[in-house]
């Protein structure tokens, strides 16, 4: 997948963002190493479920859509296709946790089951939804078609299905937020203590 340069944007009226042109500021270092920390505890839950689903024996009351699902394996690793959708979107730290929380709204309510083959879809359709939703600006479905790494039919058909699995409801109570928030900085506290005493 090439870096992409469109740099067209559509201007919407944000429901949670405090910035007014997330897309055109310049973010301080600290503030990328801080979602580029929630990155890396994101991908890291994610590649625990993957792996969990390994050995386990698909139910039937699971689901396990095609259209979500690659032939293959990505070559790009869960962690890197977050950082890349986040590198070239400049989205708040926010909407990268929204991602979380969508995909865990679908798998609890339709007990969708998350692997390596589907996880990568699953994130970009979460994504995009959660741009639109927390995000002040964002660029035309064509850029994130080239980030995302699919056609924009797919990328279209992949936000349509989403959608319909977590029934329409992109709406987060900040309870709910803060709750997941709360618990990825516990996370990350727990990886920082670890380093040091490795240290």
């Amino acid at each position: 997948m090439s870096d992409t340069e469109d740099t067209e944007v559509i201007k919407t009226n944000s429901i949670s963002s405090k910035k007014k042109y997330a897309k055109t500021e310049v973010f301080s270092q600290e503030e990328e190493l801080t979602k580029l920390s929630t990155i890396e505890i994101i991908s890291d839950l994610f590649i625990n479920i993957c792996e969990e689903n390994k050995t386990k024996k698909k139910q039937k009351n699971y689901y396990l859509l095609k259209s979500f699902t690659n032939k293959n394996i990505p070559s790009i690793s869960i962690k890197d296709y977050l950082i890349r959708l986040s590198k070239y979107s400049k989205v708040n730290e926010s909407t990268i946790i929204l991602i979380l929380i969508y995909i865990d709204r679908v798998c609890n309510m339709k007990h969708f089951f998350l692997t390596y083959f589907n996880i990568h879809k699953m994130i970009l359709a979460s994504f995009i939804l959660a741009i639109k939703y927390n995000e002040e600006s964002y660029y035309f479905m064509s850029y994130y078609s080239k980030l995302g790494g699919v056609s924009m039919s797919e990328l279209e058909n992949l936000e349509s299905e989403f959608l319909e699995l977590i029934e329409f409801n992109l709406f987060i109570e900040q309870k709910l937020y803060d709750k997941y928030y709360n618990d990825l900085m516990s996370l990350k506290n727990v990886d920082i203590d670890e380093e040091e005493e490795e240290e």
